[in-house]
């Protein structure tokens, strides 16, 4: 191919692929794309064939002047199409910007048109950019790439070769009409990929060194939010029915500390909002009353919710929720959660646990939630005799109007039970044996929809299943409320996490015990229809693993992750010098042994030649030795602590001598984050002080940040409350009350 063939041919491919990624992230109107694939067309034949196209083309080629009022009137178009039809700058800008492509494509004859068409493909590359969060951007912009890699080569050679062929005259002309040129060689063509390649790498360098902030000033998310069911103040029994059938997703949870290969394969409860009070046909929230949670550090905000008692030695379950935009303002976690961590402006709670953020956001949100999983004490479950208090028997025993065939079922399940809790047993076994999944049952329709399910129909779904628990739980004496949330069952193996979708909605009952507090039960038969994956599933599953590795490292790219990764390669640079000292020092011993050998098989027995080995091999050792200290000293004084890093690894030893204090001593080949995370699973209370000063110390220590004096101040009070909270954690007692037996016939 000729090179102003080839010069031709990429400049408008350049142009093709920032049109097409724009076409693929806004929906433009079939006119745009009928006259723009024209232009295109057309271009692409006068490279193909140029002599008959121009001479077809001359008959019909419009003025500069008739050019010049179809910009015009674009223009105009575009203010129209801003106050009337569109409404929004970005797509009436989009709208103008294809007519300004369709005006050069059908005139690049001057050098100064290909720059043009250069900048207008860029700009529709950034607009497409701003438009979409998808991992299919990432192709396209790789493409762009490299055609902009040979398209501006080209062009650079093409003017080189016209000013050797004229050099006394400044052509303006895309092509010289004398001067023959050159053909494009196989060695040119591999030589320009290596270099669109090269450009690529450093792009992504760039990329991961200057972090992103946001999606884009122009990009509107209103009005994209997933629409969920069973998530307000009020629910009407039988509402999440109709989302059974939906596969969108709604999160995506990973669960970094939990290990084992068969625990992956369980089912997660993701807990949302939970009921405490039943009608007859819908449930509500009689303790709607929210407060602020406390921030400290930084993005964590700490929950204490009352009658949820973790076991001491339980250890938190860490969850890496990936939220998709959702229409309702409830954060999602395992129960119980016990600190939240997340860029949220302010985040809430209610009386029974519940997570709220101030509205619903219209992005997808990356946060953490720590959860304390409840197990049933070893006295409660043989205790025939609890003692509840009053809040809970006021809030969690309410029984609605009911048919009396529903309270004489209940207390015929639960007659043979010795303890409360073979009690609950008895309840949630006889609802999973003799009552059958079905979606197909029109709750919203009956008047007395439990009545309908435990002594008529005997099928319904989750819902029914859940009240049916906790209303029978009630009428025999035993707190208990209804939760809804998501059961997420979908493991996705390439990627090792959960997917969550629409359909996983689900709502279950928590039964209170006053040791162990709220216990999760959960009395629905798994579906009848419930099948394996499929080899479409299994491939959905791995493109939806690369579009979450896509949303991680690109999409959501901070500056937190940037020193993250900045600290891990620091990291193992201290350990890489580490471990050649110490293949030194091993070498250095091996070749004193060496020598030692030689010199005795080399010389004849006898004390002085062992004498002189001896000597050859301590002055070894001792010179590589001296050679070591000499370093680590020169290493020393080149690199000293500043005072602000002494200042702070003082303090971060104060805040060690008061975990010692507790028995929680860090291993010398312990790291800061692994010495965090055994705070976290042994004295969970001192966690938020211990990573509020262990983040200070880091940041000065190895990132060498500046250590201001109101950061000084905080942390040393923080040192402070945590001496006091070792103490007061030594001198606590845990009360003790007298058991009382609730009427199992009420």
């Amino acid at each position: 191919m000729l090179l102003d063939q080839a010069f031709r041919l990429s400049s408008i491919l350049l142009a093709a692929a920032g049109f097409a990624s724009l076409t693929l992230a806004i929906t433009l109107p079939p006119w745009l794309l009928v006259l723009a694939g024209g232009a295109f067309a057309m271009a692409l034949l006068r490279v193909r064939h140029p002599g008959v196209i121009s001479d077809t083309m001359r008959h019909f080629r419009l003025s500069a002047l008739t050019w010049n009022i179809f910009l015009v009137l674009a223009f105009a178009g575009f203010w129209v199409d801003l106050l009337l039809i569109s409404q929004e700058v970005l797509p009436a800008g989009i709208h103008f910007l294809v007519l300004l492509l369709v005006n050069k494509l059908s005139n690049l004859d001057l050098r100064r048109d290909f720059l043009h068409l250069y900048a207008i493909s860029l700009i529709a590359l950034l607009a497409s950019a701003a438009l979409t969060t998808q991992i299919w951007y990432a192709p396209f912009f790789f493409i762009y790439l490299v055609i902009g890699v040979w398209t501006l080569l080209l062009y650079h050679l093409l003017q080189e070769q016209e000013e050797l062929a004229e050099p006394q005259q400044g052509h303006t002309q895309a092509a010289p009409s004398t001067a023959p040129l050159p053909r494009l060689t196989a060695r040119f063509f591999w030589t320009t990929n290596a270099m669109a390649a090269s450009a690529f790498g450093i792009t992504l360098l760039f990329f991961f060194l200057i972090p992103r902030v946001g999606v884009g000033f122009f990009q509107n998310n209103h009005g994209e939010n997933l629409r969920t069911t069973g998530f307000s103040e009020h629910v009407d029994l039988g509402v999440m029915g109709p989302v059974k059938q939906d596969p969108s997703i709604v999160m995506r949870v990973e669960l970094p500390e939990r290990t084992g290969r068969n625990s992956k394969w369980e089912p997660l409860y993701l807990r949302g909002v939970a009921y405490n009070r039943y009608d007859g046909k819908s449930w509500s929230n009689s303790l709607p009353h929210r407060r602020m949670l406390t921030e400290l550090p930084e993005d964590t905000f700490t929950l204490r919710t009352s009658g949820t008692k973790p076991a001491p030695t339980a250890r938190q379950l860490r969850q890496d929720i990936l939220l998709e935009p959702l229409d309702t303002t409830v954060l999602f976690g395992t129960p119980f959660p016990t600190s939240v961590k997340g860029h949220f402006l302010s985040l809430q709670s209610d009386l029974m646990g519940s997570l709220y953020l101030p509205v619903p956001l219209h992005t997808r949100t990356q946060y953490t939630v720590y959860s304390s999983p409840t197990t049933l004490h070893a006295t409660e479950k043989k205790s025939a005799a609890l003692l509840y208090p009053d809040f809970i028997l006021q809030q969690y025993l309410q029984v609605p109007a009911v048919n009396e065939q529903v309270l004489e079922l209940a207390r015929q399940i639960t007659q043979p039970a010795t303890s409360i809790a073979q009690a609950v047993a008895l309840l949630h076994t006889h609802l999973l044996t003799h009552y059958r999944y079905n979606l197909d049952v029109p709750s919203l329709e009956s008047p007395h929809p439990l009545e309908d399910f435990l002594l008529t129909r005997k099928t319904g779904y989750c819902e029914h299943y859940a009240t049916a628990m906790v209303v029978m739980l009630r009428s025999v004496g035993i707190p208990a409320r209804l939760v809804t949330g998501f059961l997420a069952t979908e493991w996705n193996e390439f990627g090792g996490y959960y997917t969550v979708r629409q359909r996983d909605a689900h709502a279950w009952v928590e039964v209170y015990f006053p040791q162990s507090g709220w216990i999760t039960m959960d009395p629905t038969p798994p579906s009848p229809d419930a099948v394996g994956p499929t080899w479409w599933q299994s491939a959905n599953s791995a493109m939806d693993s690369v579009r979450l590795q896509w949303d991680r490292m690109f999409v959501h790219y901070s500056a937190h992750d940037q020193f993250t990764a900045v600290q891990g390669i620091r990291e193992g640079g201290e350990a890489v010098r580490t471990g050649l000292s110490e293949t030194l020092s091993a070498l250095s011993a091996q070749g004193v042994a060496i020598v030692s050998h030689m010199v005795i098989s080399l010389t004849p027995s006898g004390l002085p030649h062992f004498a002189i080995a001896l000597v050859l091999a301590l002055a070894a050792v001792y010179g590589g030795i001296a050679i070591l200290r000499r370093l680590r000293n020169r290493t020393t004084q080149h690199s000293p602590f500043s005072t602000q890093q002494q200042t702070v690894i003082a303090l971060y030893n104060a805040m060690l001598q008061c975990c010692a204090q507790q028995g929680i001593t860090k291993p010398v080949s312990a790291t800061s984050v692994e010495f965090l995370e055994q705070i976290r699973t042994r004295w969970g209370e001192a966690w938020p002080l211990v990573d509020s000063v262990t983040r200070l110390y880091t940041h000065v220590r190895f990132g060498e940040a500046a250590l201001t004096d109101e950061a000084l101040a905080t942390a040393e009070a923080q040192v402070r409350t945590l001496r006091l909270l070792g103490r007061s954690t030594a001198d606590s007692q845990p009360p003790s009350r007298e058991p009382v037996m609730p009427s199992l016939t009420r």
